[in-house]
């Protein structure tokens, strides 16, 4: 782990970025140039959220020294297998000559495959692992990211490559203890067929039966507990903008169906919006307040389905 100077605390990254996808990614867009200062190049963004099939790149750049495209994936946790895969996957889609990796911290094996990638491409396509940090200075109350370079083309810094990953945090735990009886309730009543974090930590995704970007969620914010209809396009946001526009059709209908506090959210940027019920509740509450806002969602979950199943499967064709 980055050792801090002195004078300096490292904080969570989360602290200044809750969300990856929609505080990290667009913030590193806009930054880009410190990014390419850690790493010696000089980036300029093209897009974000590009496309690549049916799935979506974080960030896709240019280098503008070689003009050349540059696919960036980033996490803010752990490096993992899938965003290996996908940084893999993204760079061969987009026909990028570089590729880089932006993770709070990278595991052993994936700095030693990204150096050992650098060694059998050549020079046909360069990796590049970066840790991000973020920094408080003891006299201040400012946030400031800090990059450093972990694999390139050019060596691997092993000396900030940790093995693996500590055991997750309590605040963290909290979540998983939270969401494991839901999950498993939902899939024994064939709900879905999986569950996936909806974001981050804070959230569980159910993908539709009809379509993988389709489903139902639950999740906590500082704002309260929800329940989620989310539907994401990635093709086109004017067919999103159709199908959210086409649902607001039925609105009242919709809404008479359950007494409940609804927000309705179309995140035009992203190509996804979502339908949503709150309720007041944290994952720092009792017990027992946990049970009750575990069973309202519980209860939720397949009454939103009922509503909407039908309607978003019909404009989805």
């Amino acid at each position: 782990m980055t050792a801090p100077e002195e004078g300096i605390e490292i904080v969570d990254v989360r602290t200044k970025w809750p969300n990856e996808a929609y505080d990290f990614t667009p913030w590193l867009a806009k930054n880009l140039r410190i990014l390419g200062e850690a790493v010696g190049l000089k980036l300029e963004p093209v897009r974000e959220e590009q496309q690549v099939g049916s799935f979506s790149l974080d960030i896709l750049a240019r280098e503008t020294n070689e003009d050349v495209l540059v696919a960036i994936e980033n996490q803010l946790e752990w490096t993992d297998h899938s965003h290996l895969g996908q940084l893999l996957t993204y760079a061969s889609g987009c026909d990028t000559r570089i590729a880089i990796w932006v993770a709070a911290e990278f595991q052993y094996e994936h700095a030693e495959a990204l150096h050992q990638l650098n060694q059998w491409a050549g020079t046909n396509i360069r990796f590049y692992g970066v840790k991000v940090d973020v920094i408080r200075t003891t006299d201040s109350s400012t946030l400031v990211a800090k990059f450093h370079k972990v694999v390139s083309p050019y060596g691997w810094n092993k000396d900030i490559t940790l093995p693996q990953p500590p055991p997750p945090s309590p605040y963290i735990q909290k979540f998983r203890d939270f969401f494991q009886p839901l999950i498993n309730e939902m899939l024994r009543i064939d709900f879905a067929e999986k569950a996936l974090h909806y974001f981050d930590h804070t959230g569980r995704f159910f993908p539709s039966w009809f379509d993988k970007d389709t489903g139902y969620a639950v999740s906590f914010s500082n704002k309260g507990s929800w329940v989620f209809l989310h539907v994401r396009t990635w093709d086109s946001i004017e067919r999103n903008n159709r199908i959210f526009d086409g649902l607001q059709t039925s609105k009242s209908e919709i809404e008479q169906s359950l007494d409940a506090e609804w927000v309705w959210d179309r995140f035009e940027p992203y190509s996804f919006f979502t339908i949503s019920i709150r309720k007041d509740g944290s994952i720092d509450d009792p017990p027992d307040r946990l049970e009750e806002t575990r069973a309202w969602m519980l209860d939720l979950l397949p009454k939103l389905k009922e509503v909407f199943d039908p309607r978003v499967e019909k404009l989805l064709k």
